[in-house]
């Protein structure tokens, strides 16, 4: 754990200041870390056909990280090439039940997922 001493109130403003900046560069990449996490877990729950095509397992990537109102994020899932065909996995049709390997990913790697997340930034704070 990292050891702080400080003289005064200006030097402990000036180091949560710097601790603020360093959080906001190191917020993309903690992003980017769990999100790689379920991503291995959504491709754990989605099998491999035999055809002769892109397959979806192949293709589940995580984005760039992107800002709203409501704070940053990842996207995380199958990409253009494939995404029309795993809404039929995930959601199901009428003729096909729903193997939802997405929402199965995000939940059994959310754990994992945060706990990376904390580490990126408790090493951040920890070289402080």
């Amino acid at each position: 754990m990292a050891n702080f001493e400080f003289d005064g109130i200006d030097e402990l403003e000036q180091f949560f200041e710097k601790l603020a900046g360093d959080i906001d560069k190191v917020d993309n990449q903690a992003l980017k870390v769990g999100g790689e996490i379920i991503a291995k877990y959504q491709r754990e729950n989605v099998n491999r056909s035999g055809k002769d095509q892109p397959h979806i397992q192949d293709n589940i990537t995580v984005s760039r990280p992107k800002e709203t109102d409501e704070g940053k994020f990842v996207e995380v899932g199958p990409n253009k090439k494939v995404d029309w065909r795993a809404k039929f996995l995930e959601y199901g049709t009428s003729k096909m039940p729903p193997y939802p390997f997405i929402e199965k990913g995000a939940d059994e790697g959310e754990a994992e997922a945060l706990d990376a997340m904390e580490k990126v930034y408790m090493d951040m704070i920890d070289k402080a």
